[in-house]
């Protein structure tokens, strides 16, 4: 654990050891103005896991979200109180936010590509970081491509407008451009929406092979797309952390309160 806290109540399972733990939220709270959006959240998410986070519109996941890298500075009515800790270290201290948003990357529901080439898109970020050599860009390029699924597709194209891909291949273009600032905790916010269910499936294969990698967070509105890829879930609702628990647990009748049985089964959302 990290030195002096102790595992949030609704947190399932053994003590972790401080280095496995990632991320350490601690009551944390969000408000725009008047409303709260988020209030009193305490968990941890761990190395190299896939944690989803699920739950209907107007839970506080994306709130949530802009809160562990700071993204609140872009909206001036939003309020955060609380503490989040990565790897051991208060976010809200650090001197260097921009250095934080490259370890920690998120994709939103809608891919943005940059008005440049599919190449541009990628080498960006090491371009800006120092990186001048063309073969290593090309290396960089390659590498981002490829673990995004998408390298064959768009190997012969990559003088072209990412704004010309498809709606599939402009969201895996997103990936490999937060990928190319190699993060450490890559964030993803209901990716599923703006894709069709074969790039779905391929998306989700990526993100199985990155957990290797990488610690993900997963927001999700598709419950089952939780069950498959998260070792563990939080259930967000009306701004409350409702529960946290092994995924399996939340989909089998294992749990704490009976509004995460009703939103897995179905009964509202």
């Amino acid at each position: 654990m990290v030195a002096g806290m102790q595992p949030p109540a609704n947190e399932p399972g053994a003590q972790v050891e401080a280095a496995n733990i990632k991320l350490a939220v601690r009551d944390l709270s969000i408000s725009y103005g008047r409303d709260t959006a988020l209030g009193n959240v305490s968990l941890e998410i761990r190395e190299h896991e896939i944690f989803g986070i699920i739950g209907p519109a107007n839970a506080g996941k994306t709130s949530f979200l802009k809160s562990l890298n700071r993204m609140d500075m872009f909206n001036t009515s939003m309020h955060v109180e609380g503490e989040v800790l990565f790897n051991g270290r208060d976010v809200r201290r650090l001197k260097n936010v921009y250095a934080l948003r490259s370890r920690i990357g998120v994709v939103f529901p809608l891919p943005v590509g940059l008005p440049m080439t599919v190449y541009d898109n990628v080498a960006l970020a090491p371009t800006l970081a120092g990186v001048k050599d063309k073969a290593e860009l090309d290396v960089v390029v390659e590498r981002c491509l490829t673990r995004a699924a998408l390298w064959d597709e768009v190997k012969d194209r990559l003088d072209s407008l990412g704004s010309l891909l498809s709606g599939g291949q402009q969201q895996r273009l997103t990936i490999a451009r937060a990928l190319s600032q190699e993060p450490e905790v890559l964030m993803l916010d209901e990716f599923s929406i703006a894709v069709d269910p074969v790039t779905t499936m391929r998306i989700e294969e990526v993100l199985k092979e990155l957990k290797d990698e990488m610690t993900i967070i997963l927001v999700t509105n598709l419950v089952q797309q939780a069950r498959r890829l998260a070792s563990r879930t939080a259930f967000f609702l009306n701004g409350e952390c409702v529960e946290i628990g092994a995924t399996e647990d939340l989909f089998t009748g294992d749990v704490k309160d009976t509004r995460t049985r009703d939103y897995v089964e179905g009964r509202f959302g």
